[in-house]
Order: C-alpha cells, then sequence, then structure tokens
C-alpha cells in the first residue's frame, strides 16, 4: 500500500465536498475508436474511487468508478458476459473503455480510519471483455484484473498477465 499526499488530500477534499453528491469528472465512455469493455467488482466496505486514464494524468483522470454510501454513483451495465440487471448492487460496474491503448489506473480508499492507493496498468484489447476486482480494508489494497469469454453459455475467467503496478512517480 502506498501513500500519496496529493491523492491523499483530493479525496479527502473529494469526501468532504461531496457528500450526498454526484462523483466530479465521470468517466464517458469512448464512442468511436477500438473498444473493449470492464466491469468493476468492489469489495470495500469504505470509500473508493477509481481513476482511469490513457494519458497517465493522474490529477485529471475520470472516475472509473466510485463505491460510497456517500456519493452518488452511476452504476450501469455494458452488457458484459455474465451482466446482471442493476438490482440495486452499487458494488458493481460496467464501462466500455479505450482498447489498444495502455489504461492506468488509480485508486483511492478511505475507511475507518485507514487510507490505500494502489496504482496499476495494462492493455486492453479490442472487443475483450475484463472484469477488475477491487479489495480494500485494514489489511491490503489490491486489484486483480480477469479476461472474460464465453463459451456455450459459461464464461471463463483468466488472469491478465500484463497487468504491472506502477512505479512511484510513473505517472505523474
Amino acid at each position: 500500500m502506498r501513500k500519496h499526499p496529493s491523492l491523499s488530500c483530493a479525496v479527502l477534499a473529494a469526501l468532504t465536498l461531496l457528500t450526498g453528491c454526484a462523483v466530479k469528472n465521470p468517466y464517458i465512455s469512448p464512442t468511436s475508436g477500438d473498444t473493449a469493455k470492464i466491469r468493476v467488482v468492489n469489495h470495500s466496505a469504505g470509500t473508493a474511487l477509481l481513476y482511469a486514464s490513457t494519458t497517465c494524468k493522474v490529477d485529471s483522470a475520470p472516475v472509473l468508478a466510485a463505491f460510497s454510501s456517500f456519493l452518488k454513483s452511476d452504476v450501469s451495465r455494458a452488457d458484459m458476459y455474465g451482466s446482471q440487471p442493476n438490482d440495486g448492487n452499487k458494488n458493481v460496474v460496467e464501462r466500455v473503455i479505450e482498447a489498444g491503448k495502455e489504461m492506468q489506473i488509480f485508486t483511492a480508499y478511505q475507511g475507518a480510519g485507514v487510507q490505500c492507493y494502489v496504482e496499476v496498468a495494462f492493455n486492453p484489447k479490442k472487443d475483450e471483455q475484463y472484469e477488475m476486482t477491487y479489495i480494500a480494508n485494514g489489511q491490503m489494497c489490491r486489484v486483480a484484473i480477469d479476461r472474460l469469454t464465453e463459451t456455450d453459455g459459461k464464461i471463463a475467467r483468466e488472469k491478465v498477465e500484463d497487468v504491472r503496478r506502477l512505479k512511484k512517480g510513473e505517472c505523474r
């Protein structure tokens, strides 16, 4: 778990200012070019913000997913393999993302006096589908990404091997 003072301040400010509000700088799915899909599944009890960028600019990265009882979150679905209708589950979102470019994902978690951050990158492939699991609690802060495939109505998950942790200062 890595701590970033500027991101920490931004998270705390966001939590203070956004209580009961919509997320600022929400993610907007691309409408042209090569795309893929990603489902984000949250396993954290606090407030988790996941930012995504293909330009390595964390300060202006849009919020791919926001999980919090304090924020109004977009929990839309992108018609993925195994997609379920939104039945009020605020811990799952699906997004269309750019493919063929490295995507950097920056996470910030705040819960019960604990803060943690994870920064990873991977290269989504055109027309592929992915599932990202986000786990954050007092002991860990972790991201895992699997590629999804469907054959005869059965969904298979395969760990994405090229997910890499970003080095300190790599995307600043």
